[in-house]
């Protein structure tokens, strides 16, 4: 019995050892390149170099977004030399800033900061500190521009805004080094390397510093909101949204209660209300206007405004009152005049005539509310309801009510601050389309708004009587008080969003200057700011003043 057990466990021994041999043979003599190969590459790496990433430069040539290294201090010293600390003070601009770091450096042993290109190559001779080194995304410290610019995640993602549109140009090509590593992965030499490409700069139309002082005009009123400033070809100065946040917040990478503060934030700091669109209210009335004109309405037939419109059906029974913003209205009032003084109960009846099918189809002809192809991936379309977009939506049949509030910019209707920029400048340009840019020029040679030179008169001469006629209440422009001595001759329309039951209306401006030799359209929006006459008017009487002293010609 004992014999045939050993017996056993010699045959399996002597297997065991045919097993290693054949093994052996195989790695040594049948594929030994092919393993060869495998050793080579776990002993050799390969590691991509990120290229620097260009710069975003206003139209100033102010830097708006850029690279630059971003340092690791680590303490490695119970106490900091006294003349370690002077340096470091005496290498800050502020000096309370280089005092907080030392603080946390001594508190924590370690710290994250940007320092100086001097002192931190100065750091590197203390062997008290451990320095260590690496490049990151700033941007200039303006919130008026944090939308426009977008910004870069930590792990290199582009998010919204310039960052994102033009990443293909910004970002460079990636090099690469090959190096050679011991057992433990420690470099023991450098096989070879392909540098990287640097991406481009890129120069865009945003003006920095107009931005910031625009925002801030916004801001001071304690106010969201968000403003437009832009060329009459097409070339946009400021795209503002109020509040903003901090580009480099994502640069060093946020933390998830960090993320989930900002993004749950009721405020919507990360919206860019400039391609979101609001109810519009009266500052619409000139599309009415012009598809009035264009469907040959007589602008020279009056309506005698007495405060309060009457809708009457067939019958003749009263089925809705609606007032106008004047309580005793404005009199004897034509297109021109309604324009002017922003005669709600003209538009009404208007509205009426001339339906909301009309209205449908020359919003769609007119690409009024529809994306204005600006160079930026955010932007939002407006919306002109129509009964099949109430049907489809709502489950609701259109009513004559609805088309009375379309009239004036109430009801379902939207539109984005830039979009009305846009249609504010087609008029100014009279009819010739427009397509807004940030970095890359659009041009276009057609004439997306057909009206006769007279009609074009009528509309540019109202709304430049909306600015300068003075006079009662019933007879003045509704942005006289706020333009009043103004140097340069300009034309505009004002309007006041109602939201429904007791909550603010919004207050909106939109208009250009010159009058006659347009240059800069202005549109503005004061979320909740109350009437169009004020907040939004006294803002853009300011960025246009601001315009002049300026951008002098």
């Amino acid at each position: 019995m004992r014999t045939k057990r050993f017996d056993l466990f010699f045959v399996l021994f002597l297997l065991t050892i045919g097993f290693f041999i054949y093994r052996l043979y195989d790695y040594q003599i049948v594929n030994f390149e092919k393993y060869a190969e495998q050793v080579e590459s776990i002993s050799r790496r390969s590691i991509s170099i990120l290229p620097p990433r260009g710069m975003i430069l206003d139209r100033n040539g102010i830097p708006m977004a850029w690279d630059a290294p971003y340092y690791e201090i680590k303490k490695k010293v119970v106490f900091l030399p006294e003349d370690l600390k002077r340096m470091i003070i005496d290498s800050f601009d502020d000096r309370e800033k280089a005092e907080t770091l030392l603080k946390r450096l001594e508190i924590f042993g370690s710290v994250e900061t940007s320092l100086p290109a001097a002192l931190a190559v100065r750091l590197n001779d203390y062997p008290e500190l451990e320095i260590s080194e690496r490049i990151i995304r700033y941007y200039q410290d303006n919130p008026g521009i944090a939308h426009v610019a977008g910004y870069i995640k930590f792990d290199g993602e582009p998010v919204m805004g310039i960052e994102k549109q033009y990443n293909e140009l910004l970002k460079g090509t990636p090099g690469e080094k090959l190096i050679r590593v011991d057992a433990l992965g420690t470099q023991i030499s450098l096989e070879g390397e392909r540098p990287p490409v640097a991406g481009k700069d890129l120069k865009i139309t945003i003006d920095s510093q107009l931005s910031r002082y625009i925002y801030d005009l916004i801001d001071e009123t304690g106010k969201s909101g968000a403003a437009v400033v832009m060329k009459t070809d097409g070339e946009v100065l400021a795209l503002v949204s109020v509040p903003s946040f901090e580009n480099m917040f994502f640069t060093r990478g946020i933390s998830t209660r960090d993320w989930e503060r900002l993004n749950l934030d009721p405020s919507r700091p990360l919206v860019n209300r400039a391609v979101t669109p609001f109810s519009p209210g009266s500052v619409i009335k000139p599309f009415i206007a012009m598809v009035a004109l264009a469907e040959g309405t007589d602008s020279k037939k009056e309506i005698d405004c007495g405060g309060i419109f009457q809708y009457k059906d067939s019958q003749g029974v009263v089925q809705g009152v609606y007032r106008d913003w004047n309580l005793y209205g404005h009199g004897k009032t034509d297109l021109g005049k309604a324009i002017t003084v922003s005669c709600n109960i003209y538009f009404y009846q208007l509205g009426l005539e001339l339906g909301i099918e009309t209205l449908d189809r020359y919003a769609r002809i007119w690409e009024v509310f529809e994306p204005t192809d600006i160079d930026l991936p955010e932007e939002s379309v407006g919306l002109m309801p129509s009964p099949e977009w109430k049907r489809e939506n709502l489950e609701e049949s259109w009513f004559p009510g609805d088309t009375i509030q379309i009239s004036i910019g109430q009801g379902y209707l939207s539109i984005t601050p830039l979009q009305l920029a846009r249609m504010t400048g087609e008029i100014a340009m009279r009819g010739k389309e427009i397509i807004p840019f940030v970095g890359s020029k659009q041009e276009s040679e057609r004439s997306v708004i057909e009206l006769g030179e007279s009609d074009w008169d009528l509309v540019i001469d109202a709304m430049g009587d909306v600015v300068s006629k003075g006079g009662s209440s019933a007879d003045a422009g509704t942005a006289y008080s706020s333009f009043r001595d103004f140097a340069e001759t300009a034309a505009g329309k004002t309007g006041t969003a109602e939201q429904g039951g007791s909550k603010p209306t919004h207050s909106w401006f939109t208009g250009f200057m010159p009058l006659y030799e347009p240059e800069i359209v202005v549109t503005v929006l004061v979320y909740e700011g109350g009437y169009g006459s004020g907040l939004a008017t006294q803002i853009s009487r300011k960025i246009m003043d601001y315009y002049i002293e300026e951008y002098a010609r």
